[in-house]
C-alpha cells in the first residue's frame, strides 16, 4: 500500500510493505531530508503510526499563530 501528502511544498511517500505472508509489516515515510523506517505486526498498527506522523509533518508546516501583546 503506497500514498503520499504534501507537508508545505514537499511532497512525503510513505508506503506499508508486509515481509511475509502473516506480517511483520514496514512502515517506510519518504521525505525531503531521509526516510524514517519502522516495523510493527499489524497492517493497523503501521497505518496508525503513519497518521502520527503524518499530523506531525503537517504541523510543522502550519504557519506559527499570531500572538498578542498587551500594552
Amino acid at each position: 500500500m503506497t500514498s503520499f501528502f504534501m507537508a508545505g511544498s514537499d511532497l512525503v511517500q510513505w508506503e506499508v510493505t508486509a515481509l511475509g505472508s502473516t506480517g511483520p509489516y514496514k512502515l517506510a515515510v519518504h521525505h525531503a531530508r531521509g526516510t524514517i523506517v519502522e516495523y510493527f505486526t499489524t497492517t493497523a498498527a503501521a497505518l496508525s503510526r503513519e497518521q502520527e506522523i503524518e499530523a506531525l509533518f503537517l504541523a510543522s508546516c502550519a504557519p506559527a499563530p499570531a500572538t498578542a501583546w498587551a500594552s
